[in-house]
């Protein structure tokens, strides 16, 4: 479902059927509601499950530069051979890390760069067996890749398979013809916690039987 289609349904809930053309709700506010609320089940299905819904899953490419391997990270040195991705758009974040799916790299024929949390970064990839091997940790808005041997090939550009924290900041996604990255379920659950917990107050306006579209309510 696109998301300015989950905003008319909730305006119109909110409204009890009477939309009128100087609406006082603004559709960013619903819109902002719609994102935390989705956020709110997403993660909780994370924590619990230990994975995300395919629904919920964007694309996003990221340019990728070398970096200086001199500079420590919050106090930790990460070591040799690292490479960072610009900044990406922020990504839902549970009890066991980032929600990524997939990381691959077009200039490396079916490779999956492994994900792995930040402070195991700077051992990874030191050893005979792992050397290959390309891992990834998602620090401060970045990808910082890591390996021993891979590091000397061009490598460009990375794409990411994950569950953003706002679907519409990921630019691969078109607002006028994607759908927003929910299943029917979460749109459920969303419009349920968004009437009776946020915009409770709606439900005491009373509904239009007349539905003009003027600013008037008649009975």
């Amino acid at each position: 479902m696109l998301l300015d289609s989950i905003i008319d349904i909730l305006n119109e809930s909110f409204r009890n059927a009477h939309v009128t053309d100087d609406e006082p709700v603004d559709r960013r506010l619903i819109q902002d509601w719609i994102l935390l609320r989705r956020n709110v089940y997403i993660k909780n299905y994370f924590n619990q499950h230990g994975r995300t819904e395919q629904n919920t899953l964007q694309f996003q490419p990221l340019d990728v530069e070398r970096y200086d391997p001199s500079l420590a990270i919050g106090g930790i040195s990460i070591g040799k051979y690292i490479l960072r991705t610009e900044l990406c758009p922020s990504i839902i974040e549970g009890n066991s890390g980032v929600a990524v799916y997939e990381m691959t790299s077009p200039d490396i024929t079916s490779k999956t760069i492994q994900i792995v949390s930040f402070d195991r970064l700077r051992w990874c990839g030191n050893g005979l067996t792992n050397k290959h091997t390309l891992f990834s940790a998602f620090y401060d808005g970045r990808f910082y890749i890591k390996s021993n041997s891979e590091i000397e090939k061009p490598i460009s550009k990375v794409q990411v398979v994950a569950t953003f924290a706002d679907p519409t900041q990921v630019t691969t996604y078109v607002r006028a013809t994607d759908d927003y990255s929910t299943n029917d379920y979460m749109i459920s659950y969303m419009l349920n916690e968004v009437k009776t917990q946020d915009f409770n107050f709606t439900r005491q306006m009373p509904s239009d039987q007349t539905n003009n579209s003027s600013g008037d309510i008649q009975q």
